[in-house]
């Protein structure tokens, strides 16, 4: 029975107390991966994909926190719907802070290197978002972690577009609840977004000079990238995890601090729109104003993940034109007045303006011809 040699032990120790911060930062990724995935998300995707036919109370929500009389005042009704919303986000937008706090804590010890190619920056991002499973506006803190961490802005676009559409069991719900044209081209114009459009963008932001000035602009000191010390094993395990957690600590209230009057924004302003637009009048019929109307207000309004397929397939069980059902599809849930601000006011005005216009063009043309 052979024994344990205490020389090799020693070295062997050694050599883990001289990568104690990768070691925790890749420990804690996981934990944090795992519990979402496992206990949250996954869950309930499958839940819905388990479903024969989808319904839901709002193209904003698939559960009530709190419900309301139809009749009730127009205040109570949009404080419900603000509520129901809030409580449809809680989990994802969490995860979103706490993984977005992790990478840009990440970032600043071990800097992203992706390269100059930007169409290969979008695909790395999109495959990183394939498992994700976070919505469009949970992404944003996300997102954000990466371009506050001196991340590439389309390495963060791409995980932005790829999660909330390119998760593994909203492909399979899209394609199983509807028609296979309506599937088949909204992620044949999903591919062109995330490898073509936005690189395409950010490489026409990248010769302007109010461009140059953000990717060039200075950081606060807590953001500065560090170099880790050198792995001599001089540093104990405690000082490490004592540094690592108050620089956690520090970017999620970095995050949470403008997430939250964020969502209590967007949240609003969504309720609003859902209780007081004659959703069953407008949608009655296609003419091309409607659907330029809708399509702005599917594009505006924020939306949990798997929303836009199970609404879109709501409304074509309810025999409504097939225009919109194309249109939600499209446009609900992939883009949304959440990432739009996030791209005004930490990355470019231009690029989140643009985005927004196409997207909201993109419904109108995709509901006319459909």
């Amino acid at each position: 029975m052979s024994s344990i040699n205490p020389t090799t032990a020693s070295v062997a120790f050694a050599r883990i107390r001289a990568h104690w911060r990768p070691i925790l930062l890749i420990t804690a990724s996981i934990v944090l991966l795992s519990v979402f995935w496992c206990v949250s998300r996954y869950p309930q995707l499958l839940g819905y994909a388990a479903q024969e036919e989808y319904v839901v109370p709002s193209m904003a929500y698939s559960h009530q926190a709190m419900s309301v009389e139809a009749d009730a005042p127009m205040g109570l009704r949009i404080i419900a719907t603000t509520v129901n919303w809030l409580s449809s986000m809680k989990i994802g937008m969490t995860f979103g802070v706490l993984l977005g706090a992790l990478l840009h804590l990440t970032l600043r010890y071990y800097p992203l290197t992706v390269g100059t190619n930007l169409y290969l920056n979008a695909l790395k991002g999109a495959l990183v978002g394939v498992p994700g499973g976070v919505c469009a506006n949970c992404a944003v803190p996300v997102a954000c972690g990466v371009t506050r961490g001196n991340g590439r802005v389309e390495v963060a676009l791409g995980f932005l577009f790829s999660s909330p559409n390119f998760n593994p069991v909203v492909v399979m719900m899209t394609f199983t609840a509807l028609p296979l044209a309506m599937s088949l081209t909204k992620y044949i114009i999903l591919v062109f977004v995330i490898l073509f459009l936005v690189p395409a963008l950010v490489r026409g932001l990248d010769r302007t000079p109010s461009w140059q000035q953000v990717v060039a602009r200075e950081v606060p000191a807590s953001c500065v990238i560090l170099s880790p010390p050198a792995g001599d094993g001089s540093e104990r395990f405690t000082t490490v995890f004592r540094e690592l957690a108050r620089g956690y600590a520090e970017y999620v209230w970095m995050l949470l601090k403008p997430t939250i009057t964020l969502m209590l924004l967007a949240g609003v302003l969504a309720a609003t729109a859902l209780v007081v637009v004659p959703w069953e009048a407008l949608l009655s019929q296609a003419t091309p104003w409607r659907l330029a109307y809708v399509s702005l207000l599917s594009v505006f309004i924020p939306v949990p993940i798997a929303m836009d397929v199970m609404f879109a397939a709501q409304l074509q069980q309810q025999g409504v034109p097939a225009g919109y059902v194309m249109l939600f599809a499209m446009t609900l849930g992939t883009y949304s007045i959440i990432p739009s601000i996030y791209l005004w006011r930490e990355v470019s005005k231009p690029l989140s303006a643009g985005l927004f216009g196409f997207f909201l063009v993109l419904g109108w043309i995709v509901g006319l011809v459909f």
